[in-house]
């Protein structure tokens, strides 16, 4: 929690409080028959008293709450606090009463010096009350700001790369493959990159928007390499309303073109089978790439997504020949 500082809101608060007890206060001492001089003395001692509460309060939580996290010497300086507020109120109630009343013994005074602060307690409550609302509000969006930037970053971090090689792509289709091959391969990359700016500000998106992008992927992946890499995309059923972070399947895919070197005469083979509440994606592994990343860093991006998008979590499974990556779905609530 950070430190307890009013706003003008805290204060207007404070005003609005002091003029509805001063309403009531006069009402009651013109019931009871008080001085004009009592009535004044009172109502000074009413705001001065309260004011005193709430700074030494705001101090005291600061201090020993907050930064020391000495609750035992808050609790301590606290009660002393409050006797002794509580003390110069009834000096005050003394000197100013007509006729002047009986001092009370120690114990009796202690009890009634808290008692006379107590009725501060109410004005205390709904302004630290609010103080620590407002905080929670505040800390909420801090911290949903600090997550919409964190996304926007994962978000961003497709590898520009795959731009580039779809380019050199197309520069080796031209001298080699037929005008409508080259067309397609084109069609594919524009509908990819399309897709990827319109849903570069959306967290989530819907499976169906996401099994489209991956066959653009796919198609790309299968041209540029031929057979080196297969992909099957099996859907067991008809899933409806179930969403994924936007990009997960392309990342997942990618990762494994990126960390698998097919040899020759065994390509890469990839399932995507899409499952009632996952997406489960299964690769043969063979020699790592050698790239610049180190290893898993796309799966670390489909981990740090999902912990800030939903309470669930990516799973991972890995043999010698096998890598399996479960990633679950989500729906709106999630």
């Amino acid at each position: 929690m950070n430190n307890i500082r009013f706003t003008k809101s805290d204060y207007k608060f404070i005003v609005i409080y002091f003029i509805g007890a001063t309403v009531w206060l006069l009402y009651r001492w013109n019931v009871e028959n008080y001085s004009l001089f009592e009535i004044w003395t009172g109502w000074i001692g009413m705001i001065v008293k309260n004011l005193a509460l709430i700074f030494v309060f705001k101090w005291l939580i600061n201090e020993f709450l907050i930064i020391k996290k000495s609750y035992i010497i808050f609790i301590l300086l606290g009660f002393f606090l409050i006797e002794v507020i509580g003390f110069i109120d009834m000096l005050r109630d003394y000197y100013t009463s007509t006729p002047r009343w009986k001092m009370p013994s120690f114990d009796i005074m202690l009890i009634q010096n808290f008692r006379r602060s107590a009725d501060g307690f109410f004005l205390m409550s709904f302004v630290f009350g609010k103080n620590y609302y407002d905080n929670k509000i505040d800390n909420i969006e801090l911290k949903n700001t600090q997550k919409e930037l964190e996304l926007k970053l994962l978000r961003s971090q497709f590898n520009p790369h795959f731009l580039y090689n779809s380019l050199n792509t197309i520069d080796a289709l031209v001298d080699y493959s037929p005008k409508e091959k080259v067309k397609e391969y084109i069609s594919n990359l524009a509908s990819l990159y399309r897709y990827l700016i319109k849903t570069h500000e959306e967290d989530i998106v819907t499976l169906e928007d996401e099994i489209l992008l991956i066959k653009n992927y796919i198609y790309l992946i299968e041209t540029r390499f031929e057979n080196d890499y297969r992909f099957n995309i099996i859907e067991e059923s008809i899933v409806k309303d179930r969403y994924l972070p936007s990009g997960v399947l392309l990342t997942a895919l990618e990762n494994v073109v990126k960390h698998n070197q097919p040899q020759i005469n065994t390509p890469i083979i990839t399932t995507i089978l899409v499952e009632n509440k996952t997406v489960k994606i299964t690769n043969t592994i063979a020699k790592t790439r050698e790239v610049n990343e180190s290893f898993g860093t796309g799966l670390k991006s489909l981990k740090k997504r999902y912990e800030l998008l939903s309470d669930k979590m990516i799973d991972i499974k890995q043999s010698e020949k096998v890598f399996i990556l479960k990633l679950p779905l989500l729906t709106i609530v999630d």
